[in-house]
């Protein structure tokens, strides 16, 4: 499966004190996500903004996540330029120009106070001309520090968002391979003592746990299929007890290619990740 974000540019712009929404975001973007070449629904998207300080101009991260249907991950990092869109040009008022100094006729008459008083005024606006450029530089020297904090502390946010995910989907797995084990359990148990009852009361048992299952994965598409598959496995069993074996077979048949498409999604998270650290 190839999942990808697609933008039409990778920055957007956003105003000074105030708070842009997903959607507003992905406009700017002009955002679309696509699964093997076609469009799909953006409602999956994750968009960490944290980053962002909304009250100081500057340059940020925005870290955006797409999950496909099939729980495989794509990763995107923009640049969010926060900026006061009524600022205007400085208009500090500049020194008027000094009056040229006034010769006499005779060449031996000292320099007059005027003259000394301009290469004084050129001085005092070359040495704040100098400042300015200090202090312009130590505020960009600032800013760069500050962006790489923010961009470290982004990253270092959408990694532990996704770890959280993840031990959701393992936390979630593991219930569901528990759940197989208890259906086996029943239906061995079911083989030496043709107890159609007993059989009947573990599997609406272990039917209900399936549908709690079901209501916490409600946002993994690829593992609510097994979750089902799993349903309905239980119910053809209490109808056909007989055919266990055979349904039983045929579920763990389709779980093993499900644990294969879990096992490549975890690889390319893990992936997309260590080259997001290294930039």
């Amino acid at each position: 499966m190839t999942l990808q974000i697609n933008t039409r540019v990778d920055s957007i712009t956003w105003p000074l004190n105030q708070n842009l929404t997903n959607q507003e975001i992905i406009s700017q973007l002009e955002l679309t996500v696509t699964e093997n070449g076609h469009l799909i629904s953006n409602d999956n998207l994750s968009i960490n903004k944290k980053a962002v300080n909304r009250s100081e101009a500057g340059v940020y991260p925005v870290i955006i996540t797409a999950i496909g249907t099939n729980n495989e991950y794509a990763t995107k990092k923009i640049q969010a330029w926060v900026t006061d869109k009524n600022n205007v040009a400085d208009s500090a008022p500049h020194p008027a120009p000094a009056k040229p100094a006034q010769y006499t006729s005779s060449p031996n008459k000292p320099a007059s106070p005027k003259k000394k008083s301009k290469k004084k005024i050129v001085y005092i606006v070359l040495g704040i001309l100098v400042l300015l450029i200090a202090i312009i530089f130590g505020i960009s020297a600032c800013q760069a520090h500050n962006d790489t904090v923010q961009n470290e502390q982004a990253q270092s946010n959408a990694l532990n968002n996704t770890n959280s995910k993840l031990d959701n989907l393992s936390e979630q797995n593991k219930q569901l391979m528990q759940q197989n084990k208890e259906l086996q359990s029943a239906i061995n148990t079911y083989k030496q003592d043709q107890n159609k009852e007993e059989l009947q009361n573990q599997l609406n048992q272990i039917k209900t746990e399936n549908e709690q299952l079901k209501n916490n994965a409600a946002n993994n598409q690829a593992l609510q299929n097994q979750i089902d598959q799993l349903g309905s496995t239980i119910d053809q069993i209490k109808q056909n007890p007989n055919q266990a074996d055979s349904l039983l077979d045929q579920m763990k048949n389709n779980q093993n290619e499900f644990m294969q498409n879990l096992n490549a999604t975890f690889q390319k998270l893990v992936s997309d990740f260590q080259q997001l650290i290294g930039q």
